[in-house]
This record gives structure tokens, sequence and C-alpha cells, in this order.
């Protein structure tokens, strides 16, 4: 049996089994890639590579310690996880399985799809679902945000800073008339346009504009990018009966990156703990190897506690 599996080759994983390496744990790495989300990087016309930092650079500062990961790899998809006596039971896509004391539950999120022409053809070629990661090389320019909740109110509020205008398509009136919403779009260069439905995304090599159907018409909002901000949908299915999830299915942890089962623990964009950047995603996934470790060492529910000498 092992002492950990770490689930997931994103930010999180990777960070994690680094540090797994550092502190020579008997780990395994079940991946089918390295990178996760940030393999993909966004293309726009006024961009160059060296304004951006892509997954290369990520793993490129991981190597010292990736370069050891091939001998704890399983370059699979895992298919379940059931816990068994002293640890956990994890199957993958061609039948073995193997056993760990611990896991790190590290599989990440992926956005919701607009699902319409044009869409999969511009995707990360003026399009795409992560306004917190390149809203600073938005600059002077005008951009368009797609939806209508938080996480596209926070989009807004980002962008708003930085773009010469920002204009939020929303499909239902969502959250934006709570108190957050009423202040981020009264930003002089916010524009609304609310009961919108998004019809496809135009362009040349990149998305320029989307067609809407609003008002019973069909408008067309140019924009030098464009971003999806609907939802994120995490991907939590395999440890749904394990641990407590939150309402948006997203694997509820604690400060420590702990769950509802012991010995488990999640980390990234998998968890509540909003880790959706790639810096944070590492640290993240650090902290939950190490809480992991700790566990090992019989601290599964201990917390360091500051003792004042008398």
């Amino acid at each position: 049996m092992h002492e950990l599996i770490i689930i997931g080759g994103g930010p999180a994983g990777l960070a994690a089994a680094a540090y797994a390496v550092r502190k020579r744990m008997d780990a395994l790495f079940i991946s089918r890639g390295l990178g996760g989300r940030v393999l993909r990087r966004l293309l726009l016309p006024w961009v160059e590579d060296y304004q951006v930092t892509v997954a290369d650079d990520t793993i490129q500062r991981f190597r010292a310690q990736l370069d050891y990961l091939d001998f704890m790899r399983v370059r699979s998809t895992v298919t379940a996880i059931v816990p068994i006596e002293g640890g956990f039971r994890v199957t993958v896509a061609d039948g073995k399985s193997y056993e760990s004391k611990t896991i790190i539950f590290a599989t990440g999120a992926v956005g919701e799809l607009l699902n319409v022409p044009g869409e999969r053809e511009f995707e990360m070629k003026g399009l795409c679902y992560s306004a917190m990661t390149y809203a600073p090389l938005m600059v002077d320019r005008e951009v368009i945000v797609v939806g209508d909740e938080m996480l596209a109110l926070r989009a807004v509020a980002e962008l708003a800073r930085i773009a010469t205008h920002v204009t939020l398509v929303a499909e239902t009136d969502g959250d934006l008339d709570t108190p957050v919403g009423k202040n981020v779009l009264s930003a002089e260069n916010v524009e609304v346009v609310r009961h919108a439905k998004v019809l496809a995304v135009k362009g040349d090599e990149y998305a320029r504009a989307l067609m809407v159907r609003h008002a019973d018409q069909v408008i067309e909002i140019p924009a030098d990018a464009i971003f999806v901000e609907k939802q994120l949908i995490p991907n939590s299915a395999l440890v749904a009966d394990l641990v407590a999830l939150d309402e948006c299915g997203f694997v509820i942890v604690d400060h420590r990156n702990r769950t509802t089962m012991p010995g488990l623990f999640a980390a990234g964009d998998v968890t509540n703990a909003l880790a959706f950047q790639v810096l944070m995603g590492l640290g993240d996934g650090e902290k939950a190897a190490l809480s992991a470790f700790d566990y090992l060492l019989g601290m599964g529910g201990a917390d360091f506690v500051c003792r004042i000498p008398k």
C-alpha cells in the first residue's frame, strides 16, 4: 500500500507530486497529462509569447522534481475510488488498481460552454473562459463578458479597471441586481445587455464579435476579446459519494485541504477554496501534500498551536 496517491495533473497535482518527491514519500501520481487547463494559452493579435506565462513555464519551475516522476507516475484516468481498511483503492481505465493510505484529489474544473456556432473555432483565439488570468492584457481594449452570476461580475470588475469598455451580456438577471452587481455595473465604462442570448461567435483568425438576440432583434457586438464566465463545473463526480460537496459540486475543504473523509485531501479548482489561478493552485497542492504528510505521522486532526511561554 502506497503512502499517497495524487489524482490530477494540473498545477495543484504537480505541486503536490513535487512536494511528495522532496519528502521522499511513497507516492503515485495518476494523470493522463501534465499542466491541466494551463496547457491552453489565449492567443491575441497584440500579445507576444513572452508576455504570457504558459504551462511550459510552470512545468519548468518544477523540472528538478518532475524529472523523478516517471517511476511514480501512472498515465491513465481514474475510474473509481473506494475506501478500504487503512486507506483507499483507486482503479484506473485499464482495470488496474492501486492502494494508498491517503489521496490528494486535484482533478480541476471546466468552464461552462456557450454551445453556439464559432465557439470551438475561436476557443483560445480571442475567446476564453478565464478573465482573471488574462485581464492584465486588456489595457485600452474593448471586451465582452458573457454571464449573469458572481463569476461574471468578478470578471467585469477586474476588466473594468483595465479595459476601455466592458460589455456584459447576461441571459437572465441572475446576480445583477444584488449589491455586488449594482456596485460593479455602475462603472462608467461598463455596459449591460440584459436578457440577451448568444447565437454565435464571429471572427477571422481571432474572435471579433458576438451575435446576440436581444429584444427580438439580432445584434452584433464587436470586441477585442470575449470572456465566457457562466460557471465553473468541478470534476468532482468520483468523490461525490465520499465527501461533502457544496451546492455547486465543489469539494468542501478546510484551511488544511482536508475533506470530510479522513485521509482524503483535495486541492485546486475542484475545491471550494477558490484556487482559480496557477500560483494559487500550486500553493494549494503543496499545502494538501503537507497535510497528507502530517496525517501519515498520526496528526490527522491536529493543527499546530502557538504555545505562549509562561
